[in-house]
């Protein structure tokens, strides 16, 4: 039952929930009012998946595309995205994330750098990769500490880092990997398995997309504020 719970609120915007919490602590009927119909139009705007589409387009940085640069990347970087709750598997983000940096690494015919926790660890063997052909970095727990230990496994000069993670993601991880001065790029085709969905139809998907834009958007201001971008 508890399990329950926690995976629906995962359903749930996040404003809607501080609002929710909210109503419960306000003795005002009016206030009550004001916070659950609120609540409400915060779950129905945040669950149009148009509202997300629309939103995330502020976290895609085409300025670093490679055709705007004309520079050769150096290495192909995957940010982990997290591992199974068993810890055997990498889970489905990681998988998308990886999949893409091992085409981009066939085609520009340099290594992968896997980071990240266990699903660093994983990726190479869930895709039979040879040794040589990447490098592993499973250290950090987060976008922070990955640029810090990128510096210990790899030298700046050797080049820039053409990233294969969420387009929601870039503009984090850039200007995380900007403040310990290695130079980034992101492929022409970042939007490749991107769908944009302009539907004004309310759906779960729609509010997922929308707390992920809240997650990115509290974790640059979290990390402007304790200057680590």
């Amino acid at each position: 039952m508890k399990e329950f719970i926690l995976h629906s609120f995962v359903y749930i915007p996040m404003p809607t929930i501080w609002l929710i919490i909210l109503y419960f602590f306000v003795k005002s009927n009016y206030w009550k009012k004001f916070f659950l119909h609120l609540g409400f139009a915060f779950l129905l705007i945040t669950s149009l998946p148009i509202v997300s589409t629309f939103a995330e387009k502020f976290f895609y940085s085409d300025n670093y595309r490679i055709s705007n640069h004309h520079k050769k990347p150096a290495y192909v970087l995957v940010p982990g995205a997290g591992a199974t709750h068993e810890g055997l598997f990498p889970n489905t983000r990681s998988l998308e994330r990886a999949q893409y940096g091992k085409e981009l690494s066939e085609q520009f015919s340099i290594p992968l750098i896997f980071s990240g926790g266990l699903d660093a660890f994983l990726l190479p063997k869930y895709f039979l990769l040879e040794q040589g052909n990447f490098l592993t970095e499973t250290a950090s727990a987060n976008t922070f500490e990955m640029a810090k230990n990128l510096k210990k496994l790899i030298n700046i000069s050797d080049g820039p880092l053409l990233l294969a993670t969420d387009p929601i993601h870039h503009k984090r991880t850039i200007l995380t990997l900007k403040k310990e001065n290695f130079d980034v790029l992101i492929p022409d085709n970042y939007l490749k398995n991107k769908k944009m969905n302009y539907s004004i139809i309310p759906s779960i998907s729609g509010i997922i997309s929308f707390n992920d834009i809240i997650y990115e958007t509290l974790g640059i201001v979290w990390y402007y504020f304790t200057g680590k971008i």
